[in-house]
């Protein structure tokens, strides 16, 4: 069969046009949280900046060890929340790797989660984390409360999380307080309005980790990092991070893989 001159730079056209075509539809394909460069820029905003208190040189922190929670409750259904915070930590869990279990020893704790009432708010933040003057701009702002000591190897040693049920419930934050403040505990300290979707986003609407928050945890337990990187050591290792990331598809299954043990499934929202 003859082919033209013209009828082949039709074809030649119609060929680069597809391929034109095909790029831009996997562009769109993938979402902003999926970019690498995105990632990054949100795993140092949310691990390596502290919401209420400056930090002249950032580290990276994280648990080295179990965590054994210790669950009290003085107002509102204690079986409900103890069976929300239970489904959520054992989702954690699965994401890092971490051993979490509870205690009923306090002694044997080393993050303690309590349910009270707004009232009993300032009473409970003398007994669980100390003089409330020290944290006194979170307690006028925040919702709810949540507070970490660290060692000199920046290992987080121990941790506090004050709900106050009926100000939470109030303001419809009772959900988003048990998931937001135990997922900050294990290393993820920061609030960001720049990072989006995620449950570290003030002004988002996500109530569950969201698939971006995922990929925050997983990256933070990866073995190429460690506690006490700054930003320069954390950056300079996070190409291993990603690529790892990648090599598991969890950038790419982010969405199915999030869900899976979720406190959302388990409430079937």
């Amino acid at each position: 069969m003859r082919i033209s001159l013209r009828n082949l730079k039709t074809a030649t056209r119609y060929s680069i046009g597809l391929f034109t075509l095909f790029v831009a539809s996997y562009s769109l394909g993938q979402e902003r949280w999926q970019q690498d460069d995105y990632i990054e820029a949100s795993f140092i905003k949310i691990a390596l900046e502290r919401e209420y208190k400056e930090t002249k040189h950032p580290k990276l922190i994280r648990w080295n060890k179990p965590i054994k929670l210790f669950f009290e409750s003085d107002q509102g259904d204690a079986s409900l929340q103890k069976e929300l915070l239970s489904v959520h930590a054992q989702h954690l869990a699965h994401i890092t790797g971490l051993t979490i279990d509870f205690t009923t020893l306090p002694e044997q704790a080393n993050i303690f989660v309590i349910f009270t009432s707004y009232d009993n708010m300032e009473n409970k933040v003398r007994q669980y984390i100390g003089d409330p003057e020290t944290i006194r701009k979170a307690l006028d702002e925040a919702i709810c409360l949540g507070n970490f000591s660290r060692n000199s190897k920046y290992e987080i040693t121990k941790g506090s999380i004050i709900i106050p049920v009926d100000y939470a419930r109030r303001k419809a934050r009772f959900l988003d307080c048990i998931v937001e403040e135990i997922t900050q505990l294990l290393g993820l300290p920061n609030d960001s309005n720049d990072v989006f979707p995620s449950v570290f986003n003030d002004v988002s609407i996500d109530t569950y980790i969201s698939p971006l928050d995922y990929l925050l945890l997983k990256a933070l337990y990866s073995h190429h990092l460690k506690p006490g990187m700054d930003v320069k050591q954390t950056k300079a290792a996070f190409p291993k991070v990603l690529a790892e990331l990648h090599a598991n598809k969890d950038i790419e299954n982010a969405v199915q893989r999030v869900q899976k043990n979720s406190l959302k499934t388990y409430l079937g929202d």
